[in-house]
């Protein structure tokens, strides 16, 4: 289950620039131990840019990950990851693949871009201020 949001809290935070959406997603998500990806019936929704880079977007909450891409990707559902899975599994199979992380996308679509490595020196940092 995701942590209790209310109106006001949503749009303050989504109306926060790339940086420090950024940073309150790095402290929920090592908080909570959970983030969400948005898939289809073909997939996880994987973002490219004109120049051909690929970013997988990730989002501290559900409601931010729905509304977002209801917004710019419509049929796409928020699927919660853990935050084992996403160390272990997921940004180590970016890295290989040569992804980058996509980092809490707005309603325009713009996000802070991040290699998997970064991504998850900086949420394991986050976890070592909680123990």
């Amino acid at each position: 289950m995701a942590y209790k949001m209310n109106g006001k809290q949503y749009e303050a935070v989504l109306a926060l620039d790339s940086s420090k959406r950024f940073e309150h997603f790095v402290s929920k998500v090592a908080d909570w131990r959970q983030l969400w990806g948005v898939k289809n019936d073909e997939g996880w929704l994987v973002s490219v840019d004109p120049e051909g880079f690929e970013y997988f977007p990730l989002w501290p909450h559900p409601e931010y990950a729905q509304k977002v891409v209801d917004e710019n990707f419509p049929g796409h559902q928020a699927v919660e990851l853990s935050l084992d899975e996403l160390l272990n599994h997921w940004l180590p199979l970016f890295e290989q693949d040569n992804v980058k992380v996509a980092v809490f996308p707005n309603r325009e679509w713009t996000f802070w871009c991040i290699e998997p490595q970064d991504l998850k020196e900086d949420l394991l940092n986050e976890m070592a201020k909680y123990e």
